[in-house]
């Protein structure tokens, strides 16, 4: 399984280095990447395993891999469709496209989900889910000089870090309850006893309603369709969407227990399913359509696991494959139309089922598995979701008729583009898709039919999951026909309210538009946005528009409150000054006389000479105290300060001080002093404080853990360790920093051009960018 995670990062790292030079032949470099996530189908039905990559034991930092069925069954279809993309691309993308850059992103987004869903180490699980996040941030973001693929990327990243600092508050509750970092070791008993169960459980939801754009959450997934369309077909229909979907799965072995669990996840579930359909039925923009039909199908996901019953896991592992088949496929389907005609716009295209037959197949296959209609694996697993829903409420069932109702509304919509009379650009020549283009469509769409004429594919590869998700023993066999039952009457009732929907189409969309509310998901996320905006600035004016003497006297006062309470708090052990070797009261003088001689100094050159005494003597104490190597880094960064000093002083005009009254002065000096007072005591109680004092530590171990001759190279390259990795990654960051602002001033103007976001963007009913989306193999 580790071979498994590592293989896309590897693939990664080689697209990136062999892109240029491959050119568009690096999708297939990348596809191969995604094999070892296939193999993983041979692990099904064997015994469970688990392997350990071990990094830090003692903070139980370490990468625990196991193989249950649920992981593998997610870790074959991310490969699958992972693979299926990659393909897809070769054909896809323009000439001009950064070919590394593209593959080595879509790999490690791929990468960190197959780690997210195999990882059984609780804060390995939390880097691969902000991995997703991060890695999908620059997908979205790809073709960053469109003002709208830059929203949708912020966007994404904004609100899917805020739910990953839940999951975050929530592995670590769990891990402090359950008494281990593993999710298979954790004692459930203590987990559900704890005090911590119920804060654990509601951050674990925020979490997953987040990554898996719940309402309200759900306003960053169709902004997210601006990532090109491998991209967009791979993130709905595999990976980072259907990451809170296993979250709840998952996490549901756990927190099913409390009856908290199902009641917020169900009702809230089905909401979204009604609004993300209602919203995908008003949408003029094929992408915009299937994106706000992910929201609404994840919906259905999310109230189907959040029962977290035998009946609904299995019925929901079902709708996982036939979601991932019929929702990829439709947007390979979409992509192909773009490229053909120019355009998505569902008001200039039709009749194009004449001149793209294959891809109309394609596309009907697909659309009416998502309608819920026979003989494909969507009917069966739609007809699964009716009897799931039948067995928990009467509203919960009437829910879902209508919101599966207006699914089979928008499905047919989408098809209106290959029916009707031939509508296209004039400047579009539309033809059937080549091979690399129709490859991927063509066989998601026929695992779509294969799931509805052999069901028995689709219940053996759910199955899968049933020792991880507890429904090994539920009897329930998939089959096209159950008789009759209430569940096919719920079907029936669907197929009439969306043939409804659709004769009145133009009332119904009148309606919608008359009932379009002032507020939504979007205004309320600007909104948010443009107060954070208003605060900051107004804080930033009230803090940092001072003049700069009356921002030091806040620094001192801070510096004089934090010492005094520190020293209030904590034990009164003071370290004894008769303690200290009386050749040291020479350099303390010299150290006082260079604080003096810059209050008595008339001008600020002799200020600054004056002031390095300070430092110097410093050294000298380092030296007389035994630390030769401290003595010498003082002395030189002493050196070097004061030449800078006096650079920038003698490069500034002339500035005269500011003028003080008699009461500021004796003001500026009670500050001095209690600052000065207070960070004396801070250290003289904090030097006893120690226990064991940390310089025994560092002498008794330098030499022989650390392996060294010299203390303080020890402690900064092992002890600390991390610290000066830092200050490394900070200096390089600048320094990276440094170069793209000087490479930016030497490109031309055009490159830089940055268009801001269109305020239509902020409508949540409305089509998402007027211009109807530049076509994306030409961005």
């Amino acid at each position: 399984m580790l071979w498994a995670v590592f293989t896309p990062v590897l693939a990664a790292l080689l697209c990136a280095w062999l892109g240029p030079r491959l050119g568009r032949r690096t999708g297939y470099l990348a596809a191969l990447g995604f094999v070892p996530a296939l193999l993983l189908a041979l692990s099904w039905g064997q015994p469970i395993r688990s392997e350990t990559l071990n990094w830090v034991p003692a903070l139980g930092l370490n990468l625990t891999l196991r193989g249950d069925g649920f992981g593998l069954l997610f870790a074959v279809i991310i490969g699958l469709i992972g693979a299926l993309a990659c393909l897809y691309s070769v054909a896809y993308l323009s000439s001009d496209e950064r070919f590394g850059r593209f593959y080595s992103y879509l790999l490690a987004f791929g990468g960190s989900m197959l780690g997210l869903v195999l990882s059984d180490n609780l804060i390995a699980l939390f880097g691969f889910w902000e991995l997703t996040s991060i890695t999908s941030f620059l997908l979205i973001g790809l073709w960053h000089t469109r003002s709208a693929a830059r929203d949708g990327a912020v966007k994404a990243l904004l609100v899917s870090v805020f739910g990953g600092l839940a999951l975050l508050a929530s592995v670590a509750m769990l891990i402090v309850a359950g008494g281990s970092v593993n999710f298979s070791e954790l004692d459930l008993s203590a987990v559900r006893a704890s005090p911590l169960f119920t804060p654990a459980l509601l951050l674990a939801l925020l979490a997953a309603f987040t990554k898996s754009a719940q309402l309200p959450f759900h306003l960053w997934l169709p902004t997210a369709m601006e990532a090109p369309t491998p991209v967009s077909a791979f993130l709905h229909s595999a990976t980072m969407v259907k990451a809170g979907v296993f979250l709840v799965a998952k996490f549901g072995l756990i927190f099913a227990a409390s009856p908290l669990w199902p009641a917020i996840i169900v009702p809230l579930g089905l909401a979204t399913l009604f609004w993300g359909a209602y919203l995908a039925l008003m949408q003029t923009d094929l992408k915009a359509l299937l994106a706000y039909s992910t929201v609404s199908q994840l919906g259905l996901l999310m109230s189907l696991y959040g029962l977290a019953t035998p009946e609904s896991n299995f019925s929901a592992s079902v709708h996982l494959l036939n979601h991932a088949a019929f929702k990829a496929a439709l947007f390979f389907v979409v992509g192909i139309v773009d490229h053909a005609c120019g355009t998505r716009s569902l008001l200039r295209l039709g009749g194009l089922r004449r001149m793209m037959p294959l891809t109309f197949v394609a596309a009907l296959i697909a659309s009416f598995s998502m309608a819920g209609l026979p003989p494909l694996g969507g009917f069966i697993s739609k007809e699964l979701f009716y009897e799931t829903m039948l067995h928990t409420h009467w509203g919960f069932l009437a829910v879902a008729v209508v919101g599966s109702a207006l699914t089979l509304a928008y499905s047919f919509r989408l098809l209106s583009v290959f029916v009707g009379r031939e509508r296209f650009p004039s400047s579009a020549h539309p033809h059937e898709a080549g091979v690399g283009l129709l490859l991927s469509p063509a066989l998601l769409a026929a695992a779509a039919l294969l799931f509805g004429l052999y069901p028995a594919s689709a219940e053996a590869l759910a199955r899968v999951a049933a020792p991880a998700l507890g429904f090994a023993s539920y009897g329930e066999h998939l089959s096209l026909w159950h008789g009759f039952t209430l569940a096919l009457l719920a079907t029936v009732v669907t197929w009439g309210l969306g043939a409804l929907v659709l004769w009145q189409r133009r009332r119904v969309t009148a309606w919608q538009e008359s009932l379009e509310p002032r507020w939504n998901a979007n205004t309320a996320y600007y909104g948010l946005l443009g107060g954070i905006d208003r605060l900051a600035t107004n804080l930033t004016t009230y803090t940092q528009g001072l003049a700069l003497p009356d921002q030091l006297r806040i620094m001192l006062l801070a510096a004089a409150g934090l010492g005094g309470w520190a020293v209030l708090r904590a034990p009164q052990v003071w370290h004894p000054l008769t303690d200290l070797p009386l050749y040291l009261l020479p350099i303390a003088a010299l150290i006082v006389a260079g604080a003096t001689g810059v209050l008595l100094s008339g001008n600020r050159l002799t200020a600054v000479i004056v002031v390095g005494l300070t430092g110097f003597g410093s050294a000298v104490a380092f030296l007389a105290l035994g630390a030769p190597d401290l003595a010498l880094t003082q002395v030189l960064v002493e050196t070097v300060t004061v030449i800078l000093f006096l650079l920038v002083l003698r490069a500034l005009p002339g500035i005269r001080d500011l003028p003080r009254t008699r009461g500021r002065r004796w003001l500026d000096v009670g500050l001095a002093a209690l600052a000065g007072s207070g960070v004396t005591a801070l250290v003289l109680t904090g030097v006893n404080n120690l226990k064991p004092s940390l310089s025994d530590f560092y002498i008794q171990n330098a030499y022989k853990g650390g392996g060294g001759k010299n203390v303080v190279n020890v402690i900064l390259v092992d002890f600390r360790g991390w610290d000066t990795l830092g200050e490394v990654l900070v200096v390089g960051m600048v320094a990276y920093a440094v170069v793209a602002l000087v490479r930016l001033g030497r490109s031309q103007p055009d490159q830089l051009k940055l268009e801001p976001v269109e305020p239509e963007a902020q409508s949540e009913t409305a089509p998402l960018q007027k211009a109807q989306f530049e076509q994306e193999g030409q961005a």
